[in-house]
């Protein structure tokens, strides 16, 4: 992890909760149709696989964040903290941070 991404996480780490969300508020209301976005999303679904990492099935499928953007918006745009789930277990999973891809 380079130094600047550690600053920001000892940043982060040390905002109170209405502080952080004014942070993610900060973040384009567009995130999801965001061009690097979009390209991340492709990435991941060549990287993980067309398959949900927890059920299996392959229709109806999300790239989600293992952390969620709320809580992590540095972490957006990493492939590391992406996962592929179908939509009924994305929508299970809400905004918990459950790491599916093991």
């Amino acid at each position: 992890m380079n130094i600047l991404k550690i600053k920001y996480r000892d940043k982060i780490e040390k905002l109170s909760n209405n502080e952080l969300s004014e942070l993610f508020k900060k973040q384009p209301k567009n995130f999801l149709y965001t061009k690097e976005w979009k390209t991340l999303r492709k990435l991941a679904l060549q990287k993980y696989g067309s398959k949900c990492m927890k059920c299996k099935t392959e229709k109806n499928l999300n790239v989600d964040h293992v952390k969620p953007r709320k809580y992590y918006p540095e972490l957006s745009l990493d492939i590391n903290n992406l996962q592929i789930l179908c939509s009924w277990c994305n929508k299970n999973k809400g905004n918990k941070f459950i790491d599916y891809r093991t």
